[in-house]
């Protein structure tokens, strides 16, 4: 039987749509509760609030904008969620921010990808992470020993696979990795787990933006041919909601790949 999750509270970033979104659902049927939903693109606060209420009416959910770039904005988000007085069992770090993918016209695409598209990618996908596990950490410290509280932070195939564009994403992604690891060993003597899971193509607003300009049909079927299969957001999540939950009390400092394609 899996492990319930009443009485816990959760973080997850990027939880406006795709992922994030998906992932707040699961969290929600699980039985979370509260659950604090932090994205920059607030448009889907609206739908979100009472699509989960329908699915557990006992989950508290507190939405709240958030650029996880901006420190200050990510520890006004934190001390929110320390005034709510139940402590934080686990934070997902799901927003991401892939750059626009560059042409394939001949020539160095390394040329191609500009500086604003790279401090982007590192400000959204590692900086940010690191922004909201720092924070994170500050609460989970204080908790019983007995709380379990975990962290999961969500890569990328592109941390492993050289694809000859995208720099930024990929080398962020990469770097996201190492910071997991790190901080599963810094973390271990506090009774802090942290994961990662490693997402191949998804059908999320992030693959729409990445594809801008370009036929997605077209580009899906592309992707197809080399092996790597667009999944539902809800495909990732139910890993994250297991490294997130006491049914993995054993697993830290791990890598799940989730979907085809990656080894």
């Amino acid at each position: 039987m899996a492990a319930a999750l009443t009485s816990r509270t959760f973080a997850v970033t990027g939880s406006a749509s795709g992922i994030g979104a998906a992932t707040a659902r699961l969290l929600a049927r699980r039985g979370a509760a509260a659950i604090y939903i932090g994205d920059v693109n607030t448009a889907g606060f609206d739908q979100m609030k009472p699509e989960l209420a329908a699915i557990n009416p006992g989950t508290k959910v507190h939405t709240r904008t958030v650029d996880v770039s901006v420190p200050e904005q990510v520890d006004a988000w934190f001390s929110e969620i320390k005034q709510g007085g139940t402590g934080l069992h686990g934070l997902a770090n799901v927003a991401g921010l892939a750059g626009r993918q560059v042409s394939n016209k001949p020539g160095s695409k390394l040329l191609e990808e500009t500086v604003e598209q790279w401090r982007k990618a590192m400000g959204v996908n590692i900086d940010g992470a690191f922004y909201c596990s720092r924070a994170a950490v500050k609460l989970m410290q204080s908790m019983p020993k007995d709380s379990n509280p975990a962290i999961v932070n969500v890569a990328s195939m592109a941390a492993i696979f050289h694809s000859g564009s995208n720099f930024g994403y990929g080398t962020a992604k990469a770097g996201l990795v190492h910071f997991t690891t790190s901080a599963a060993k810094d973390l271990y003597d506090l009774g802090i787990r942290v994961n990662w899971c490693s997402s191949g193509t998804t059908n999320t607003p992030i693959l729409d933006r990445a594809f801008e300009g370009q036929n997605r049909d077209e580009t899906i079927k592309m992707l197809q041919s080399q092996g790597l299969k667009a999944m539902e957001p809800s495909s990732i999540a139910r890993v994250i909601l297991w490294l997130l939950s006491e049914d993995s009390l054993d697993v830290s400092g791990v890598n799940i790949p989730v979907g085809q394609g990656i080894p």
